[in-house]
């Protein structure tokens, strides 16, 4: 169990890079960077010169693009080679962990759906509604992974809860989960209408650009200001009861804490000077791995409650 909860750990690692790089691919413009999927420019390996792109889309062809694209689906073959390793180390040697089973399985087949989706990106150029979709699919195969890891952790009988817990707190943790689930969803749209009226309003500056998302950039920023105030309150609950809690529970809770804040600052940050798009890549990423942080919560709240 010890090898599978290692190789599990660096499987979900692996896929928290990918979601970052997706997001440099995404700011750097290198979206449509291949036009086609799943060749690119009609070819497995991208062009290094122009007379290797068919004539219909030598318009479309800028080299370093086609490259930075172009990694991110090696990247992405790599990380889905991985977690399809772990499925098939979970269904030949722990199939009576029916939670182990089902998450890497899960995953699994989340990872080729997901896969095949990466075409409808590439067909749509870039629809924001697909994009959502997509980060969905990733979202849902990284949590599936923690998932998985968090449950071999424990059948290794490491870390018990000392005792059980006097209340029932997986409930109010498990709406904080799907809270910061849709914050990030309302987030890829609200990042994809900017980039569209990027493309429409060229001269205006990113505050002008943001202010044209309307109705749906006051709905991020009230779901998000609810996700700041109930994870504090959800913290001070926990920590009541710290005894209670595992080791990792209590890690979790102040990395948790600890992201929510970055996020508080990057969102103020977007509201008076202008965006950079580093920092969109990194509130992206810390969005993911916070919702990730409280999934280990809800896993190990639920031991203290079962112990």
């Amino acid at each position: 169990m010890k090898s599978f909860r290692k190789f599990s750990f660096f499987t979900t690692i692996a896929t928290y890079c990918l979601i970052f790089i997706g997001g440099l691919v995404r700011v750097s413009g290198a979206g449509l960077g291949c036009p086609d999927w799943p060749t690119c420019f009609g070819r497995w390996i991208p062009p290094t010169s122009l007379d290797q792109v068919p004539v219909d889309m030598v318009d479309q062809f800028n080299i370093t693009l086609a490259w930075i694209e172009y990694s991110n689906r090696v990247c992405g073959m790599l990380v889905g080679l991985l977690i399809l390793a772990v499925a098939i180390w979970a269904i030949l040697k722990f199939r009576d962990n029916k939670k182990i089973l089902y998450a890497t399985s899960s995953a699994a087949i989340l990872t080729a759906i997901t896969g095949l989706q990466g075409a409808k990106v590439i067909s749509s150029s870039l629809e924001p509604i697909i994009i959502t979709v997509h980060m969905l699919l990733a979202l849902l195969i990284v949590s599936l992974m923690i998932y998985a890891t968090a449950q071999a952790y424990y059948a290794e009988n490491h870390d018990k809860p000392k005792e059980k817990l006097p209340v029932k707190l997986s409930g109010q943790v498990r709406i904080l989960w799907i809270a910061g689930f849709i914050q990030i969803l309302l987030g890829t749209q609200v990042r994809s209408l900017i980039e569209l009226a990027a493309r429409e309003f060229p001269n205006l500056n990113s505050i002008e650009w943001l202010s044209k998302v309307g109705m749906l950039n006051h709905l991020h920023m009230t779901v998000g200001v609810f996700v700041v105030a109930y994870t504090m309150h959800v913290a001070v609950k926990l920590l009541k009861y710290k005894d209670q809690l595992t080791v990792l529970a209590h890690r979790a809770i102040l990395f948790m804490v600890a992201a929510v804040i970055m996020q508080l600052v990057i969102g103020v940050t977007f509201m008076v000077v202008a965006t950079q798009p580093i920092t969109q890549v990194f509130h992206l990423w810390i969005a993911s791995l916070f919702i990730g942080a409280v999934l280990l919560i809800y896993i190990s709240v639920k031991k203290s409650e079962e112990a």
